[in-house]
């Protein structure tokens, strides 16, 4: 069976064979992934002393589009070939056409690679331009389209002990589930734990007490404590841990929201007897009998409408978290002042 993972082995690979070509599309929502895809083709093109005259780095927000082709259309300084990332493709502002016409007949010198990421910050769906599929059409013709897709619960938790024994530390199972049940899906912020436990413990094997010398044993354990409080019936004491959990600042609201809906994703299949097996699915499976099929839709959808407005509201964020609670315990939809369907 094809993971995400055994796709990322074999295209670093490609490029770690020098199969490189003029054009790169990557895209997808695994930022991470896609920033190191994008190193590893510049390391293998560019030498490092040449790096500051033929790597060029630009943001689709703020780039100025005839400067960004001059470049790519320019002999590289001292080597073979030179390098350009487009960051953030996406947000790009103006008119896509001459971006276009360069991909439709690149520059054999020079290597553009170009990031798109489909998706906004709240993981909702961004709005695409109507140009892109011309764009990654071009690149397909001329180049490569490489997906960027995030990893299962699963293959984290593989990925985490890879990073961290690259780190020189040995997770063992129960420390790698906890890092990611505390710190999410987020790769960067992932990196940025093992990168600590480096620092703390060196080499060796790091457990799951160790893990909480350097996250925080109460981190740890809050958002755990959360998901198995809530349950109908048990409304205060879910009320209360969250309250805790806030003025603490042992979690950020926007982690609280993500690990609640992937809560009620896994018991909404459980459920429909969606993905049946496993010990998740089983524990899933006890959890979700105590709500109703709408019981887990309303939580799924208040928790929407809570991340909607944490991200383009001033609303105090304890209040959006508080008000979506109370009414998926009642069952009620939330009704936010100017809240956006």
């Amino acid at each position: 069976m094809k993971t995400n993972l055994t796709h990322y082995r074999k295209i670093f690979k490609d490029v770690d064979t020098r199969d490189i070509v003029s054009l790169y599309l990557l895209h997808g929502p695994e930022n991470y992934i896609m920033e190191k895809m994008a190193e590893r083709i510049s390391s293998t093109i560019v030498p490092g002393d040449l790096k500051a005259f033929n790597h060029t780095i630009a943001y689709g927000s703020e780039m100025k589009i005839d400067e960004f082709i001059a470049t790519a259309s320019s002999f590289p300084f001292l080597s073979e070939r030179r390098v350009l990332v487009l960051r953030e493709l996406e947000k790009l502002r103006g008119s896509w056409k001459k971006l276009i016409a360069y991909c439709e007949h690149p520059v054999p010198s020079s290597v553009v690679i170009f990031l798109y990421n489909p998706f906004d910050e709240g993981r909702g769906r961004a709005r695409e331009s109507k140009e892109y599929d011309r764009l990654k059409a071009a690149v397909e013709r001329a180049g490569k389209t490489l997906a960027f897709e995030r990893l299962t619960d699963a293959e984290l938790r593989v990925w985490v002990a890879q990073e961290a024994r690259h780190a020189g530390v040995e997770l063992d199972a129960a420390a790698a589930d906890a890092l990611v049940q505390s710190v999410g899906d987020d790769l960067f912020d992932l990196k940025n734990e093992i990168v600590k436990l480096s620092i703390r413990f060196g080499e060796g094997t790091v457990g799951a007490a160790d893990l909480a010398a350097v996250i925080g044993n109460y981190r740890l354990n809050a958002l755990r404590d959360l998901l198995e409080s809530l349950e109908p019936g048990r409304e205060a004491r879910a009320l209360a841990i969250l309250h805790r959990i806030m003025r603490s600042g042992a979690e950020r609201p926007a982690g609280i929201i993500y690990q609640l809906t992937r809560r009620f994703l896994d018991l909404l299949k459980a459920k429909a007897e969606v993905g049946r097996g496993g010990y998740r699915y089983d524990r899933a499976r006890r959890s979700a009998q105590a709500f109703t099929t709408r019981q887990l839709i309303v939580w799924l959808e208040n928790l929407r409408r809570a991340e909607l407005l944490l991200k383009t509201s001033s609303f105090p964020e304890e209040t959006l978290l508080v008000g979506a609670f109370m009414h998926s315990f009642k069952g009620a939809y939330v009704e936010y002042p100017l809240m956006i369907a």
